[in-house]
């Protein structure tokens, strides 16, 4: 196996480990700010409707840069990329919840 391979497959994963804590930090500080689905989609500088906030929750698409900036920036998080390192000291979460 090539070393681009292995690079590959780690990046997946990595990837798809970021985009379900994405996901999950997404609906938690919506719910600790006691905001419903529809509230969180009208409060974007590009407002959405709240079948697509499920969606990004669920997984089922996924936020272009500039929605998940403003939606970090609605929740006083600019830094997403500070989120993501959050990501890689968390995921074996993932893989624990993965696996129940």
């Amino acid at each position: 196996m090539s070393i681009i391979s292995r690079n590959e497959r780690s990046r997946r994963a990595q990837t798809q480990d970021a985009k379900r804590y994405i996901q999950m930090t997404i609906r938690r500080m919506r719910q600790d700010m006691n905001l419903t689905q529809a509230q969180l989609g009208k409060s974007l500088v590009t407002p959405v409707d709240q079948a697509t906030i499920s969606n990004w929750e669920s997984g089922k698409t996924e936020l272009s840069a500039s929605q998940l900036l403003d939606v970090m920036m609605l929740f006083g998080k600019p830094n997403f990329l500070m989120l993501l390192d959050q990501c890689d000291v968390q995921s074996n979460t993932f893989e624990d919840k993965r696996s129940a």
